[in-house]
């Protein structure tokens, strides 16, 4: 028997390590001498134990997915992972689950920190022959439609969105949000099935009226948390966005839970997801992230998960970390670049909310003809990816975000540094962070005794 070559260790703290099996998603801490006999093994193409403790330890190495009879053998179970994750993969994009439709550029905000910049000096909306073309493109497998802008609920949006409705009746929707015209668009919201309307709010009344403006400089606080209470009294799903700098973290944290408090009767309606700004730097996010997850660990993995599912995105190792939930192998870095296509009103198809409205990312067209690009972020995967076809990393990361990629064109490139920064900075600061935690638990409930 022989090591898998698909182990990574982590640097926790203490001399300890984590020990990671790429391959089975299983994750071990262990000690110094451990770590020193596996790297003494490592080399070994037959292991041969010398006392009783390396041979409980070979045993529990081979109960835990760590051992194989010779290399072509780990070769081969990664083969069937990657068929598995293959057939899914093909199946995901035939049945086509989830569409996005751009409703428009134009917003009526002028948030400073918008990722799409001047997107909104576009000013058209979709019409309903290009509704009507992106749904027969899509295909009878579609169960949710997500509605984006720009801002989707725009007074002059009213028209496409009742056509939608009426074309789609039985779809559940999910509606992306600045929140200002929820009142407006009550009665709309209650014609359809609505898994939740995502709507942010940054921090305080005064914070937020300084980042979440609209464009002619008047604040929004209070409109949209008035739009905020109608549709929780209305029964419809909320979820509650912050965008984090180090400005409005703390006192997000607190409007959280006053939020809670206050809308205590609506627990089942209403969530949250605190999440750090694209252009923050990478100490600030960690600082932010750290704050965040310290603040969320003394809840329970259900209540956590309502409270924050920012870190359930990042990475299915800290998901497993925060909520408890099983590592799952990656063929592709994310779903929504397999199974959705978003549609915008100038007849471009975009894999995912992060890019619409980016020429580079199109991955083709919709309206007035239907064409693919074969360079596109639908199509790369970890076996498109040469670079990472025999990384021991590319199953827990998909060959990272692709939209990390410089302009250069091709989109069959890895972007590493995700995920090994994951791993080895801010997974240990979580693992310390909960450890820390834990122990203060563990005193409390012994001092009851």
């Amino acid at each position: 028997m022989r090591l898998i070559k698909h182990m990574i260790f982590v640097d926790i703290h203490d001399n300890k390590k984590l020990l990671i099996n790429s391959l089975t998603g299983t994750m071990d801490e262990i000690d110094a001498p451990i770590y020193e006999t596996l790297s003494k093994w490592q080399t070994c193409e037959e292991i041969v134990t010398e006392n009783d403790l390396e041979a409980e330890l070979l045993s529990n190495l081979q109960s835990r997915g760590y051992l194989v009879n010779n290399y072509e053998e780990e070769i081969a179970k990664k083969n069937e992972i990657l068929k598995v994750l293959r057939n899914d993969h093909i199946q995901r994009q035939k049945e086509q689950r989830t569409v996005i439709f751009v409703m428009t550029y134009d917003c009526n905000f002028r948030c400073p920190y918008c990722f799409e910049g001047d997107a909104y000096l576009k000013k058209e909306v979709i019409t309903p022959e290009q509704i009507d073309a992106a749904l027969k493109l899509a295909g009878e497998g579609v169960e949710s439609i997500c509605l984006f802008g720009g801002e989707p609920l725009l007074p002059k949006t009213r028209p496409a969105l009742e056509h939608l409705f009426n074309k789609a009746p039985d779809k559940t929707y999910q509606i992306f949000t600045n929140g200002y015209y929820l009142i407006e668009s009550l009665d709309l919201l209650l014609s359809i099935n609505i898994s939740q309307v995502l709507i942010t709010l940054d921090g305080s009344e005064e914070s937020h009226n300084s980042r979440r403006i609209l464009a002619n400089g008047k604040p929004t606080f209070k409109k949209i948390m008035d739009g905020i209470e109608k549709c929780l009294e209305s029964g419809i799903n909320i979820r509650i966005r912050m965008n984090l700098d180090k400005s409005n973290c703390e006192e997000a944290i607190d409007l959280r839970e006053k939020l809670l408090d206050r809308f205590s009767g609506y627990k089942d309606n209403l969530s949250f997801e605190l999440a750090t700004l694209l252009g923050n730097s990478y100490d600030e996010r960690i600082d932010i992230m750290t704050e965040i997850y310290h603040s969320d660990i003394k809840h329970s993995f259900e209540d956590r998960e309502r409270i924050n599912d920012f870190i359930t995105k990042k990475n299915s190792i800290l998901d497993h970390l925060v909520y408890g939930r099983a590592i799952n192998p990656l063929y592709s870095y994310c779903y929504a670049h397999v199974d959705g296509m978003a549609f915008d009103p100038y007849g471009d198809i975009y894999p995912c909310l992060g890019c619409v409205g980016k020429d580079r990312f199109s991955i083709g067209k919709y309206h007035p003809l239907i064409e693919f690009k074969e360079n596109s972020i639908r199509n790369r995967n970890i076996e498109k990816i040469p670079k990472c076809r025999d990384c021991t990393y590319s199953l827990l990361c998909g060959g990272g975000c692709p939209l990390g990629l410089d302009g250069k064109g091709d989109f069959f490139r890895p972007v590493c540094y995700s995920v090994k920064t994951l791993l080895h900075k801010e997974l240990p600061l979580f693992y310390k962070e909960r450890e820390e935690v834990m122990k203060k638990t563990e005193e409390t409930v012994n001092s009851a005794y």
